[in-house]
C-alpha cells in the first residue's frame, strides 16, 4: 500500500514544476537535522530562550540516538527507489540527493518534529510556526518519494516523543537548579 500511495503521487503531482522545488526546498530544512540545530542554537543565544534551547538540543540528541543509531541500523528498510526505478530519474530533476541509509524511520521528520514540540511546550500557541513547519518537512519526505508513508509517520511519532524526552528532562534539571538555588 505504501508504495501505491507514493506512486499516485508521482502521476499526480510530480509533473508540476514549481510544487517540486517547493518540497525540494522544504524538505532541505530537515538535512541533517539542520532546522532543530539552527533552532537550538537561535534559542541558546539569548539568555530568556536559553532553557529552551537546551530542551530542543536535548531533544535533537536524543532523537539523533534513538532514530539514527538505534532505529535505522535495527530496522534497515530499503528506501523505495529499490523497488521502484523509475523514480530515480525524478530525483535528477528535482536534484534531491538519494540518502544510503535505512527508510524507517524518517529522520528529517522525527528531528523536525522533536525541536517543533519541545517549542510547543514552551511557547504554546507560537510553536504552531514549528509545528507547521515540522509537518510541511514530513509532508515533503512522501511528496519526494524519498520515504514510504509509514516511515514519515513513524518518524513524526518518535520525533514527537524525543521532543516530549527532551521537555521533561531539561524541566526536570531546571527545576534542580532552582531548587538548589532557593537553599540557603
Amino acid at each position: 500500500m505504501d508504495l501505491n500511495i507514493l506512486k499516485w503521487i508521482h502521476s499526480t503531482f510530480h509533473g508540476q514544476t514549481w510544487l517540486n522545488v517547493i518540497m525540494a526546498g522544504v524538505t532541505w530544512l530537515g538535512e541533517f537535522g539542520a532546522a532543530a540545530i539552527v533552532l537550538a542554537v537561535v534559542l541558546l543565544i539569548f539568555k530568556r530562550t536559553r532553557r529552551a534551547g537546551f530542551a530542543v538540543a536535548a531533544a535533537a540528541a536524543i532523537d539523533f540516538i534513538v532514530v539514527n543509531v538505534i532505529l535505522k541500523s535495527c530496522v534497515n528498510r530499503p528506501r523505495p527507489w529499490t523497488e521502484w526505478n523509475d523514480i530515480i530519474d525524478f530525483y535528477a530533476s528535482v536534484g534531491v540527493r538519494q540518502p544510503t541509509d535505512s527508510s524507517f524511520p524518517s529522520g528529517h521528520a522525527a528531528a523536525c518534529m522533536a525541536a517543533a514540540v519541545v517549542v510547543m511546550f514552551r511557547y504554546r500557541w507560537k510553536g504552531l510556526i514549528a509545528f507547521a513547519v515540522a509537518l510541511l518537512v514530513a509532508v515533503s519526505r512522501i511528496y519526494l518519494c524519498l520515504h514510504y508513508p509509514s516511515d514519515v509517520l513513524g518518524g513524526v511519532l518518535i520525533g514527537a516523543a524525543c521532543g516530549v524526552a527532551g521537555h521533561f528532562i531539561v524541566k526536570a534539571i531546571d527545576n534542580k537548579i532552582d531548587k538548589n538555588k532557593a537553599k540557603p
